[in-house]
């Protein structure tokens, strides 16, 4: 938890020019790509299936993919808000562009602020050591990196100045709010399956870079490495 709280606090000093910034994005969303597909959704697949057993009504039932439900949502969502602030951003920007401009980075920072929470109270299950915590913490502190980078190119100063600060908290309130609850198995499965959705698109259709800007070879290399380390792991 310390070590995803840094990252946000500290990613202002991150120079991507000097290390190849087409290369590492690309890197960092073939390490995405593998994670989602090869630990999330199977990590849905169990969670179903745990719901199935303690809430018997399930199965059977047009809810027997309550889950995936709960992840397409966390797709839609994501893609909703994208677009709606997009559309909201292209109408006003020339009448209000100061006021554009602070409702588009204040929802950006509202999402954000509720997906950190998610994923921090997902490593309250994840505090000890384990295979299964390296896993996670490889892919979503490359995942934390690259949505930094592109928040404060969107946003440049007033990100540095608001948004690392309350991306950093976010990610502590939602480890406090795992350590102070105690709630069911599925519960944890649905939260982690809207992650699932929510990581999902943010990574094709934010993190992997075009076919103008991204870096083939950086891409492969983040996919290989990553998918043969998380499925020996």
């Amino acid at each position: 938890m310390t070590a995803f709280v840094l990252i946000h606090f500290f990613s202002i000093h991150l120079k991507f020019e000097k290390i190849g910034l087409r290369r590492f994005v690309s890197f960092s969303a073939g390490v995405g790509v593998s994670y989602v597909f090869i630990h999330l959704w199977p990590a849905v697949a169990h969670s179903q299936s745990v719901a199935e057993e303690e809430i018997p009504w399930l199965e059977g039932h047009v809810m027997h993919y309550a889950l995936y439900v709960v992840a397409l949502s966390g797709l839609v969502l994501v893609y909703t808000l994208d677009r709606l602030i997009a559309r909201a951003y292209e109408n006003e920007e020339l009448r209000t562009p100061n006021v554009t401009e602070s409702a588009l980075f204040w929802s950006h920072m509202a999402f954000f602020s509720l997906y950190n929470m998610m994923i921090g109270y997902l490593l309250t299950y994840r505090n000890e050591f384990s295979t299964t915590l390296l896993v996670f913490f490889i892919a979503f502190a490359l995942h934390f990196v690259t949505n930094d980078w592109g928040l404060r190119h969107h946003h440049e100063s007033v990100y540095d100045q608001y948004g690392r600060h309350l991306l950093s908290l976010s990610i502590l309130i939602g480890f406090l709010i795992g350590q102070l609850t105690d709630f069911p198995e599925f519960f944890i499965g649905s939260v982690e399956a809207f992650i699932t959705g929510a990581m999902t698109l943010n990574v094709v259709k934010h993190e992997l870079p075009s076919e103008r800007d991204g870096n083939l070879e950086g891409f492969l290399a983040g996919v290989l490495s990553a998918g043969f380390l998380f499925v020996l792991l």
